[in-house]
């Protein structure tokens, strides 16, 4: 395959910003009913689109992933991941996805699960919850229904991490992950029942790119400062080096943003050799040391890629590859943080 073709793969690899992003008109809230629809049941395995007990698209590896990245057999670590899902839910008629809606199951199966949650297949047991995720609209509406239908989606996640603890955790270390609408749920979860509490001690990391996570956040648990820091947190936003979202104008203080190829909050620019390459959206492992970021103003800005037709690739925002531009370094790191937890 030539680059160009991969680099179409990359740029249309589809998550949370899809429709926001250029792929698609925003739907009007006006077409939208309050239909809260049936809630899962997370006793029956339907629930769930990741379990330990079965083969889901989260167990894939790239093709022609590195032997170095390869991950140890199911269940060779004492860990469990805790995985929700980003926002694929783009257009429909409710302002939160029922659990029936096949197309929305479809591509998250194929999408997140495959390319993302993948990224966290750790030789742990991975547990990932469907939920009726609100519309994607609800971050640019920002009224009382869109908050409303975000907390109720949080309820559906609080519900199968309640379920979780109670069944199958049994005492084990805990890695929380997810990415945009997913990572907003991922702080209220820790929030809820991590920050000063016993259950923090369990935590390895909380890995939540895609979403704004701040200082304040956590009265208790620090952000990742060093690539084998356990118990901390860790986030990020993806934007083209020079590139600033206009929102960042509107709040008090930055981000905290951790770097997913130095895993430090510091603001020099990561070295190229540092970046373990990409997975594309077809799971194909490629472009490794291709990516050189840095932070600044509370976000990661990405420099030109350094593969052919680079300068075709670069864009402004970047929210589609915050994880798997890096999926081999969030490998590889998650599995650090694992071996020196406790």
């Amino acid at each position: 395959m030539t680059s160009i073709l991969r680099v179409r793969y990359l740029m249309c690899f589809t998550t949370a910003t899809m429709v926001l992003s250029g792929c698609g008109a925003l739907q009007s809230p006006l077409e939208l009913t309050w239909d809260k629809g049936e809630a899962p049941r997370y006793d029956d395995p339907i629930a769930w689109f990741s379990l330990p007990s079965r083969f889901d698209t989260s167990d894939e590896l790239p093709k022609k992933i590195p032997s170095t990245a390869s991950p140890a057999r199911w269940d060779s670590i004492d860990v469990d991941v805790f995985f929700v899902h980003p926002t694929m839910y783009f257009r429909g008629d409710h302002w939160n996805a029922h659990l029936d809606n096949d197309q929305v199951n479809r591509d998250t199966e194929h999408m997140p699960m495959r390319a993302q949650a993948s990224a966290f297949n750790i030789g742990g047991r991975m547990y990932a919850p469907r939920y009726r995720q609100a519309h994607i609209g609800v971050f640019t509406w920002q009224d009382s229904t869109s908050w409303a239908a975000l907390e109720l989606a949080y309820e559906d996640v609080r519900a199968s991490f309640v379920h979780y603890l109670e069944h199958w955790n049994d005492g084990r270390d805990i890695i929380l992950a997810g990415h945009s609408q997913g990572s907003w749920h991922l702080r209220w979860l820790l929030q809820e029942f991590f920050d000063g509490k016993p259950l923090q001690d369990q935590l390895v990391a909380a890995y939540g790119p895609g979403f704004d996570w701040y200082a304040t956040d956590f009265d208790h648990i620090p952000f990742c400062e060093e690539p084998n820091q356990t118990g901390c947190a860790c986030s990020w936003m993806s934007y083209g080096a020079g590139f600033f979202p206009k929102w960042l104008d509107t709040k008090s203080a930055p981000p905290m943003c951790v770097n997913p190829i130095t895993w430090t909050l510091g603001s020099a620019s990561s070295a190229l050799q540092d970046h373990e390459g990409v997975v594309l959206s077809q799971m194909r492992f490629a472009f490794p040391h291709s990516i050189r970021a840095n932070i600044e103003r509370g976000v990661l800005q990405i420099e030109q890629p350094q593969v052919r037709f680079g300068r075709w690739l670069q864009r402004e925002n970047w929210h589609v590859g915050d994880i798997n531009l890096f999926w081999i370094n969030i490998n590889k790191n998650a599995r650090l943080r694992c071996e020196n937890h406790r």
